[in-house]
């Protein structure tokens, strides 16, 4: 009798949470003739009534983590969840203190009338990332936000049945194990860390060869959900969220689908150190839509609210620590290069001309130009680099850009060479230039048919 109580509640949670989940994240609602995704009508409500106190807390954090972060380079912590928070490689390390340094600075306007604190404090730099109108404060509540809620996806049985049932569609399309749709769903609704990490981890076990765990690792691991919705936001897409999300879907597809037939000598079908391999088939006497749904059924019935809440804090206090702090220092040292300097100009020059090819003014293309590459530093810079643009095409172009192009050196660049699956930092870069050689195209013609069905504007 428990057992079918248990099985009834496994059930409910999976369908119920799930389609909650969904709704939440990608089903638009009007609200004060706002159309727009739950998460950003959240956001903006707390934006408007209690941004002050949130930037209280935000410069709280900021303090934590940079007195925390220099006492844990001389010191070991006997708990290895600490250590795992707050010990870094030097470089992070750097980053987390810098950026946290100067998101307290931007705030407080410490140091100001100097010459090169000027250059930090300027609303077009420092002043861009921090502060009431800055795009970290966004993030931060985005962030704490999206990550309580996105259990609802990742951890009731959605990834399982999806993957599963996906599974031979996936094989077919990417070559890779079908069990891989798991890894990709991770990084989309997740992040996509997540997802390399996960990836890096069966490739070990022995569920994918060095070549399908290179393209999985390569392919599937975007940048999740939460965040997109936070640079959706950002650009103005928020009433169309689900189509701005689907479009990195739809890129993400096509790449994936021409990376898979690619040589890829140097990634070789071969297992993990002689690892034996270890494929996950659909049991007999099954239908894949049976396997799939009592996998859900299951994977809902196995977690508690309570050990779920727990993960999405350990998550928010992780993304504050290791990965906002980085966001403040890459995204106010891109933007004062970009601000007294023509670096980024100089090197996307010849993307000029093809933006003007295809119609855009000479201003817009020029704002556009260094937007595309700028995102190698960090997936968050070319929102700011094309935030103030007219075209909302532009925006939707590198909004989305932003995201096939997939590897940035603030995050996914440097877990990926840190993988055992062999990419060094030239397959980064070569992975970056080929990602968005073969994105622009795809994009420029989506975004041709999305204007033609005024779902845009040019």
């Amino acid at each position: 009798m428990e057992k079918g109580i248990n099985g009834i509640k496994g059930k409910m949670k999976f369908i119920l949470l799930s389609i909650l989940g969904f709704v939440f994240f990608l089903k638009p609602f009007n609200i004060d003739g706002k159309e727009k995704i739950a998460m950003s009508h959240i956001v903006e409500f707390i934006t408007a009534n209690y941004l002050h106190l949130f930037l209280g807390f935000t410069q709280v954090c900021a303090c934590i983590v940079l007195v925390v972060t220099i006492v844990f380079i001389f010191y070991k912590a006997k708990n290895e969840s600490l250590n795992s928070i707050f010990k870094a490689s030097p470089l992070n390390v750097f980053m987390r203190i810098a950026g946290s340094f100067l998101y307290l600075m931007v705030i407080n306007q410490w140091f100001a009338e100097n010459v090169i604190s000027d250059m930090i404090l300027n609303s077009n730099t420092g002043g861009l990332m921090a502060g009431s109108g800055g795009l970290l404060t966004t993030l931060y509540i985005t962030f704490f936000v999206g990550i309580f809620a996105l259990p609802l996806l990742t951890h009731f049985g959605a990834v399982e049945f999806l993957g599963i049932l996906l599974g031979p569609v996936v094989e077919k399309l990417f070559r890779v194990p079908g069990y891989s749709t798991v890894d990709a769903i991770a990084s989309f609704v997740g992040d996509g860390t997540i997802g390399i990490v996960v990836t890096d981890t069966q490739y070990q076990r022995g569920y994918y060869t060095r070549r399908e765990a290179y393209i999985i690792a390569t392919s599937f691991s975007i940048v999740g959900i939460a965040f997109a919705s936070a640079v959706a936001e950002e650009l103005g897409f928020g009433h169309v969220f689900p189509i701005f999300y689907g479009s990195i879907a739809l890129v993400t597809v096509i790449i994936a689908f021409i990376t898979a037939r690619l040589p890829l000598k140097k990634f070789k079908n071969e297992y993990y150190e002689g690892v034996s391999p270890n494929v996950v088939k659909i049991p007999e006497g099954r239908t894949i839509f049976q396997h799939a749904y009592k996998s859900a059924v299951k994977q809902a019935d196995s977690v508690t609210f309570k050990s779920v809440s727990i993960a999405s804090i350990k998550s928010i206090v992780n993304i504050y620590v290791g990965f906002l702090p980085i966001i403040m220092f890459v995204g106010t040292l891109s933007l004062v290069i970009a601000e007294y300097t023509s670096f980024f100009t100089i090197i996307s020059a010849p993307l000029v001309y093809v933006y003007e090819f295809i119609g855009y003014s000479k201003e817009v293309a020029m704002m556009m130009s260094p937007a595309s590459v700028c995102g190698f530093a960090d997936m968050y810079l070319p929102s700011l680099f094309i935030g103030n643009s007219v075209s909302e095409s532009s925006r939707f172009i590198i909004g989305v850009l932003a995201f096939t192009q997939l590897i940035f050196l603030s995050e996914t660049g440097m877990v990926l060479v840190k993988t055992k699956i062999g990419v060094n930092f030239i397959d980064v870069v070569k992975v970056f230039i080929y990602r968005t050689l073969i994105s622009l195209p795809i994009l420029i013609i989506l975004t041709r048919v999305l204007i033609l069905f005024e779902v845009i504007s040019f």
